[in-house]
């Protein structure tokens, strides 16, 4: 006789939920050749975009280009077709709406840029993502910006206290999104876990700068690209044009899709969960292990160790309980930080 007679075992594989997000991944938008309909593709090489119709002399080419030539590089691009209006033979760009479409029909991505040329609508970009878990990377070829003028986009931005933008000065206007090398270089690691920059990009020559175009430059928090002795690298404040460091900014995106990831996998995946002190502290597990990835990530520092606070389901009332509502979770942990800059260092020789 056979055990199965007698017992009978049934084993279901529990479901995972599938939202985690690819956050390595940049986006370009571009708005001239239209080579495929939809409204996006990933592409992981330049040889690809060529078969589908894109040309070497492509907005959008030159910048996915730009990006793969970085060692460390991004493993895929998403290329995007920029919404446009025609009116009376005139055609214009709305793209405000087309990174709104994108954002979604796909979250697979944080950091962007876009072929965009008009600093008003630059500015409208940066504006609209302010309030969005998106990096706004565009460059900036204005003389004004190496002054101390205050009409450039970098100085009206600023005065915004727009804290999403980065804005990468190069003077050669003519170069076609020097930004996207950038990124490129950038990107691969662990979103919020480096620096952005003094690294060298691959297919940009450095800028020849006076110390005043530097000075006005970090003024305006813009990163720029020069030589540091007879290295070539991304210099700057390393900041967004707010003045807020682009790993912080980055770091906190991160905490925020993580947290919120692993609290759906969790209502995902159970039946259900009890308004218990038990149950709450499933979630406190959860945001724990969050917290101790950010601290691996080096997003945060474990020298002063994270504090995680949550509610005692016995002392709430029936009403908030009988809400399904789960509230008062909070966390204190301290931001890694970063060495940019060494002041002050002296010393004494003698024989």
């Amino acid at each position: 006789m056979d055990i199965e007679t007698i017992i009978k075992v049934d084993i279901t594989k529990e479901a995972v939920s599938q939202n985690v997000r690819d956050l390595n991944t940049p986006a370009y938008i571009q708005s001239e050749d239209y080579v495929f309909p939809e409204l996006y593709r990933k592409y992981s090489d330049t040889d690809t975009m060529l078969e589908d119709g894109f040309t070497t002399s492509s907005p959008a080419f030159i910048a996915a280009q730009r990006a793969f030539s970085q060692s460390p590089r991004p493993q895929e691009i998403i290329v995007a077709n920029a919404k446009t209006e025609t009116v009376a033979d005139v055609t214009t760009v709305n793209w405000v709406e087309t990174i709104a479409e994108l954002y979604a029909a796909t979250n697979e991505f944080v950091v962007f840029a876009a072929d965009v040329k008009d600093d008003v609508e630059k500015e409208a970009i940066a504006e609209y993502i302010e309030t969005k878990d998106l990096v706004f990377v565009t460059s900036d070829s204005n003389p004004n910006t190496i002054t101390s003028d205050t009409t450039d986009l970098a100085s009206k931005l600023k005065a915004k206290n727009l804290q999403k933008t980065v804005v990468m000065y190069y003077a050669d206007g003519e170069i076609v999104a020097p930004e996207m090398a950038y990124i490129g270089r950038h990107i691969s690691a662990e979103i919020g876990s480096n620096l952005w920059g003094y690294k060298t990009l691959v297919g940009l020559t450095a800028d020849k700068l006076s110390n005043t175009a530097v000075q006005n430059l970090m003024n305006k928090n813009v990163q720029f690209y020069t030589n540091v002795g007879k290295d070539s690298a991304i210099v700057g404040n390393m900041a967004t044009v707010g003045g807020e460091k682009i790993h912080v900014i980055l770091g906190i995106i991160w905490l925020k899709i993580r947290i919120a990831e692993r609290y759906w996998n969790l209502l995902y995946t159970n039946e259900r969960i009890l308004y218990t002190n038990e149950g709450i502290d499933r979630f406190k597990a959860e945001l724990y292990t969050v917290l101790s990835q950010a601290v691996i990530n080096q997003i945060l520092t474990d020298e002063t160790p994270f504090q995680i606070y949550t509610p005692d389901a016995r002392s709430m009332t029936s009403q908030q309980r009988e809400s399904g509502v789960l509230s008062g979770i909070t966390f204190r942990a301290r931001l890694a930080g970063a060495i940019i800059f060494v002041n002050g260092v002296r010393g004494t020789v003698y024989a």
